[in-house]
Protein backbone atom coordinates (compact mmCIF):
# COMPACT_ATOMS: atom_id res chain seq x y z
CA UNK A 1 0.00 0.00 0.00
CA UNK A 2 1.27 3.50 -1.17
CA UNK A 3 1.71 6.49 1.07
CA UNK A 4 -1.49 8.24 -0.67
CA UNK A 5 -3.61 5.12 0.09
CA UNK A 6 -2.61 5.11 3.72
CA UNK A 7 -3.34 8.73 3.77
CA UNK A 8 -7.07 8.81 2.69
CA UNK A 9 -7.39 5.51 5.17
CA UNK A 10 -6.54 7.86 7.86
CA UNK A 11 -8.73 10.73 7.12
CA UNK A 12 -11.70 8.17 6.91
CA UNK A 13 -10.66 7.11 10.14
CA UNK A 14 -10.61 10.49 11.48
CA UNK A 15 -13.85 11.30 9.89
CA UNK A 16 -15.69 8.36 11.26
CA UNK A 17 -14.49 9.13 15.07
CA UNK A 18 -15.48 12.84 14.44
CA UNK A 19 -19.00 11.58 13.44
CA UNK A 20 -19.20 9.41 16.37
CA UNK A 21 -18.14 11.80 18.64
CA UNK A 22 -20.87 14.36 17.46
CA UNK A 23 -24.03 11.84 17.15
CA UNK A 24 -23.17 10.28 21.10
CA UNK A 25 -22.95 14.43 22.19
CA UNK A 26 -26.27 14.90 20.98
CA UNK A 27 -27.64 11.55 22.03
CA UNK A 28 -26.60 12.04 25.49
CA UNK A 29 -28.04 15.68 24.92
CA UNK A 30 -31.66 14.87 23.87
CA UNK A 31 -31.47 12.11 26.82
CA UNK A 32 -30.66 15.45 29.16
CA UNK A 33 -33.81 17.31 27.56
CA UNK A 34 -36.10 14.52 27.92
CA UNK A 35 -35.63 13.31 31.93
CA UNK A 36 -35.75 17.36 32.80
CA UNK A 37 -38.69 18.08 32.98
CA UNK A 38 -39.44 14.40 35.04
CA UNK A 39 -36.57 15.56 37.13
CA UNK A 40 -38.31 18.87 37.88
CA UNK A 41 -41.61 17.01 38.16
CA UNK A 42 -40.51 14.81 40.69
CA UNK A 43 -38.42 17.76 42.99
CA UNK A 44 -41.83 19.92 42.68
CA UNK A 45 -43.33 16.42 44.17
CA UNK A 46 -40.65 16.28 46.87
CA UNK A 47 -41.19 20.38 47.94
CA UNK A 48 -44.99 19.85 47.99
CA UNK A 49 -44.22 16.95 50.38
CA UNK A 50 -42.78 18.87 52.21
CA UNK A 51 -44.52 21.53 52.58
CA UNK A 52 -47.38 19.48 53.58
CA UNK A 53 -45.01 17.68 56.10
CA UNK A 54 -44.26 20.90 57.62
CA UNK A 55 -47.81 22.22 57.55
CA UNK A 56 -49.01 19.02 59.32
CA UNK A 57 -46.48 19.11 61.73
CA UNK A 58 -46.78 22.72 62.39
CA UNK A 59 -43.92 23.57 60.81
CA UNK A 60 -41.73 21.43 63.48
CA UNK A 61 -38.41 20.09 61.84
CA UNK A 62 -38.05 17.91 64.60
CA UNK A 63 -40.40 15.45 63.01
CA UNK A 64 -39.23 12.66 60.73
CA UNK A 65 -40.18 10.18 58.90
CA UNK A 66 -37.96 7.21 60.41
CA UNK A 67 -40.20 4.44 61.06
CA UNK A 68 -43.67 3.94 63.39
CA UNK A 69 -42.15 6.67 66.48
CA UNK A 70 -41.48 9.43 64.23
CA UNK A 71 -44.39 8.78 61.93
CA UNK A 72 -46.59 8.73 65.25
CA UNK A 73 -45.18 11.78 66.44
CA UNK A 74 -46.14 13.54 63.60
CA UNK A 75 -49.72 12.27 62.97
CA UNK A 76 -50.24 13.71 66.84
CA UNK A 77 -48.91 16.89 66.09
CA UNK A 78 -51.29 17.29 62.68
CA UNK A 79 -54.15 16.29 65.27
CA UNK A 80 -52.73 18.63 67.47
CA UNK A 81 -53.78 21.12 65.23
CA UNK A 82 -51.68 24.74 63.85
CA UNK A 83 -49.05 24.34 67.20
CA UNK A 84 -46.78 26.77 64.80
CA UNK A 85 -48.64 29.74 66.26
CA UNK A 86 -50.72 29.40 69.15
CA UNK A 87 -50.58 32.58 71.18
CA UNK A 88 -53.12 34.87 72.34
CA UNK A 89 -52.32 38.49 72.56
CA UNK A 90 -53.71 40.82 75.30
CA UNK A 91 -54.66 44.00 73.45
CA UNK A 92 -56.27 42.14 70.37
CA UNK A 93 -58.87 40.79 73.19
CA UNK A 94 -62.73 43.15 72.54
CA UNK A 95 -62.81 42.90 76.72
CA UNK A 96 -59.51 43.63 77.95
CA UNK A 97 -57.30 43.21 81.10
CA UNK A 98 -58.77 43.16 84.74
CA UNK A 99 -56.41 42.37 87.31
CA UNK A 100 -58.27 43.52 90.53
CA UNK A 101 -60.90 41.93 90.46
CA UNK A 102 -61.53 39.21 93.27
CA UNK A 103 -62.05 35.45 92.69
CA UNK A 104 -64.93 34.48 94.59
CA UNK A 105 -66.34 31.39 92.81
CA UNK A 106 -65.56 29.52 89.29
CA UNK A 107 -67.10 28.99 86.72
CA UNK A 108 -66.91 25.77 84.34
CA UNK A 109 -67.44 26.86 80.89
CA UNK A 110 -68.72 23.89 78.53
CA UNK A 111 -69.31 23.48 74.91
CA UNK A 112 -71.46 21.55 71.96
CA UNK A 113 -69.16 20.67 69.56
CA UNK A 114 -71.62 19.90 66.48
CA UNK A 115 -73.04 23.63 66.93
CA UNK A 116 -69.55 25.66 67.44
CA UNK A 117 -68.91 23.58 64.17
CA UNK A 118 -71.73 23.99 62.25
CA UNK A 119 -71.66 28.51 63.28
CA UNK A 120 -67.91 28.04 62.08
CA UNK A 121 -68.29 26.24 58.63
CA UNK A 122 -71.34 28.74 58.51
CA UNK A 123 -68.99 31.30 58.95
CA UNK A 124 -65.88 30.49 57.18
CA UNK A 125 -66.82 27.09 54.58
CA UNK A 126 -64.43 24.92 54.18
CA UNK A 127 -61.25 27.42 54.76
CA UNK A 128 -61.60 26.85 58.11
CA UNK A 129 -59.23 28.93 60.31
CA UNK A 130 -56.38 26.45 61.77
CA UNK A 131 -57.40 27.06 65.35
CA UNK A 132 -60.28 25.12 64.92
CA UNK A 133 -59.34 22.71 62.25
CA UNK A 134 -59.00 19.65 64.24
CA UNK A 135 -62.47 20.28 66.35
CA UNK A 136 -64.65 21.04 63.13
CA UNK A 137 -62.42 19.78 59.87
CA UNK A 138 -63.40 16.25 58.40
CA UNK A 139 -64.07 13.94 61.62
CA UNK A 140 -66.09 16.02 63.51
CA UNK A 141 -65.27 13.80 65.91
CA UNK A 142 -66.21 16.01 69.57
CA UNK A 143 -69.62 16.00 71.45
CA UNK A 144 -69.23 17.84 74.72
CA UNK A 145 -65.77 20.17 75.18
CA UNK A 146 -63.81 22.61 77.37
CA UNK A 147 -64.39 25.71 76.77
CA UNK A 148 -62.83 26.93 79.80
CA UNK A 149 -62.54 27.59 83.42
CA UNK A 150 -62.91 31.33 84.87
CA UNK A 151 -62.56 32.81 88.12
CA UNK A 152 -65.40 35.10 88.89
CA UNK A 153 -66.63 37.84 90.95
CA UNK A 154 -69.79 38.10 92.41
CA UNK A 155 -70.09 41.76 92.42
CA UNK A 156 -70.08 42.47 89.11
CA UNK A 157 -72.16 44.79 86.13
CA UNK A 158 -70.83 43.06 82.98
CA UNK A 159 -68.01 40.66 82.03
CA UNK A 160 -65.33 43.13 81.96
CA UNK A 161 -65.73 43.54 85.65
CA UNK A 162 -64.61 39.57 85.97
CA UNK A 163 -60.26 38.51 86.72
CA UNK A 164 -58.90 38.57 83.57
CA UNK A 165 -55.48 38.71 82.23
CA UNK A 166 -54.26 39.37 86.11
CA UNK A 167 -50.38 38.28 84.95
CA UNK A 168 -50.87 40.69 81.69
CA UNK A 169 -50.10 39.28 78.40
CA UNK A 170 -47.97 35.80 78.55
CA UNK A 171 -45.69 34.14 76.34
CA UNK A 172 -46.87 30.82 74.41
CA UNK A 173 -47.06 27.73 76.86
CA UNK A 174 -44.31 25.06 75.72
CA UNK A 175 -46.08 22.71 73.32
CA UNK A 176 -45.40 19.41 75.68
CA UNK A 177 -48.08 21.25 78.01
CA UNK A 178 -50.54 21.89 75.37
CA UNK A 179 -50.97 18.50 73.79
CA UNK A 180 -51.68 16.51 76.84
CA UNK A 181 -55.39 18.91 77.28
CA UNK A 182 -56.27 18.99 73.23
CA UNK A 183 -58.58 15.40 73.72
CA UNK A 184 -60.51 17.64 75.88
CA UNK A 185 -60.08 21.20 74.93
CA UNK A 186 -59.19 20.55 70.67
CA UNK A 187 -57.23 23.90 70.41
CA UNK A 188 -54.09 24.80 71.13
CA UNK A 189 -54.93 28.75 70.55
CA UNK A 190 -58.22 28.55 73.41
CA UNK A 191 -56.12 26.56 75.71
CA UNK A 192 -53.51 29.22 75.45
CA UNK A 193 -56.22 32.23 75.66
CA UNK A 194 -58.25 30.35 78.35
CA UNK A 195 -54.45 30.29 80.59
CA UNK A 196 -53.87 33.69 80.13
CA UNK A 197 -57.45 35.96 80.54
CA UNK A 198 -58.69 33.53 83.15
CA UNK A 199 -56.24 30.90 84.51
CA UNK A 200 -53.61 32.73 85.26
CA UNK A 201 -55.95 35.01 87.24
CA UNK A 202 -55.98 31.73 90.22
CA UNK A 203 -53.57 28.98 89.75
CA UNK A 204 -49.42 29.25 89.54
CA UNK A 205 -49.16 27.06 86.67
CA UNK A 206 -50.77 26.32 83.34
CA UNK A 207 -50.98 22.63 84.24
CA UNK A 208 -52.65 22.96 87.47
CA UNK A 209 -55.39 25.13 85.56
CA UNK A 210 -55.60 22.53 82.69
CA UNK A 211 -55.72 19.23 84.84
CA UNK A 212 -58.02 21.25 87.67
CA UNK A 213 -60.56 21.81 84.80
CA UNK A 214 -60.08 18.36 82.80
CA UNK A 215 -60.50 16.85 86.53
CA UNK A 216 -64.06 18.37 87.00
CA UNK A 217 -65.40 17.58 83.46
CA UNK A 218 -64.79 14.37 83.58
CA UNK A 219 -66.41 14.01 86.84
CA UNK A 220 -69.46 14.72 85.16
CA UNK A 221 -71.63 12.46 83.32
CA UNK A 222 -72.81 14.70 80.01
CA UNK A 223 -75.60 13.75 77.52
CA UNK A 224 -74.20 12.27 73.68
CA UNK A 225 -76.92 14.63 72.60
CA UNK A 226 -77.91 18.46 72.13
CA UNK A 227 -80.71 19.19 73.97
CA UNK A 228 -83.36 22.47 74.82
CA UNK A 229 -82.15 23.93 77.91
CA UNK A 230 -84.84 22.59 80.48
CA UNK A 231 -84.05 19.24 79.67
CA UNK A 232 -80.45 19.72 79.45
CA UNK A 233 -80.61 21.02 83.40
CA UNK A 234 -82.66 18.01 84.16
CA UNK A 235 -80.37 15.25 82.36
CA UNK A 236 -77.59 16.96 83.91
CA UNK A 237 -79.30 16.59 87.69
CA UNK A 238 -80.65 13.24 87.16
CA UNK A 239 -77.11 11.56 86.21
CA UNK A 240 -74.91 14.08 88.36
CA UNK A 241 -75.74 14.07 91.68
CA UNK A 242 -73.44 16.45 93.09
CA UNK A 243 -75.41 18.82 90.65
CA UNK A 244 -79.26 17.72 92.11
CA UNK A 245 -79.71 20.78 93.78
CA UNK A 246 -78.09 23.70 92.25
CA UNK A 247 -78.88 26.15 89.66
CA UNK A 248 -76.65 25.63 86.40
CA UNK A 249 -76.77 28.11 83.36
CA UNK A 250 -76.90 27.84 79.70
CA UNK A 251 -76.55 30.45 76.74
CA UNK A 252 -77.01 28.80 72.99
CA UNK A 253 -74.96 25.58 73.33
CA UNK A 254 -73.00 26.37 75.97
CA UNK A 255 -73.59 24.46 79.49
CA UNK A 256 -72.13 26.61 82.86
CA UNK A 257 -71.74 25.03 85.90
CA UNK A 258 -70.16 27.10 88.74
CA UNK A 259 -67.72 25.91 91.91
CA UNK A 260 -67.12 27.25 95.32
CA UNK A 261 -63.21 27.99 96.23
CA UNK A 262 -63.38 24.18 98.23
CA UNK A 263 -64.53 23.32 94.53
CA UNK A 264 -68.62 22.21 95.61
CA UNK A 265 -71.13 22.78 92.94
CA UNK A 266 -73.31 25.71 93.70
CA UNK A 267 -75.51 28.06 92.17
CA UNK A 268 -74.65 30.16 89.62
CA UNK A 269 -75.26 33.83 90.38
CA UNK A 270 -77.96 35.45 87.89
CA UNK A 271 -76.47 37.03 84.65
Amino acid sequence: MNRKHLKWIRLGALALLAAYFYFSQRWISNDKITEKPQQQQKRNEENSIRGEIDQSAGKNHDVFFNGKADHDAANTNKASGALADYDYIMRDDAIGQNAKASVDYYMLALSWSPAFCDSQIKKFGADLPPSVQQQCGTQRQYGWVIHGLWPQSRSVRGTADHPRFCRGDLPPLDVAVIEKYLADSPSATLLQGEWEKHGACAFQSADAYFQKQQQLFRELILPTQDMERKALFRWMKRHNPSLKNTFMQASRHELFICYDLSWTPINCPSR
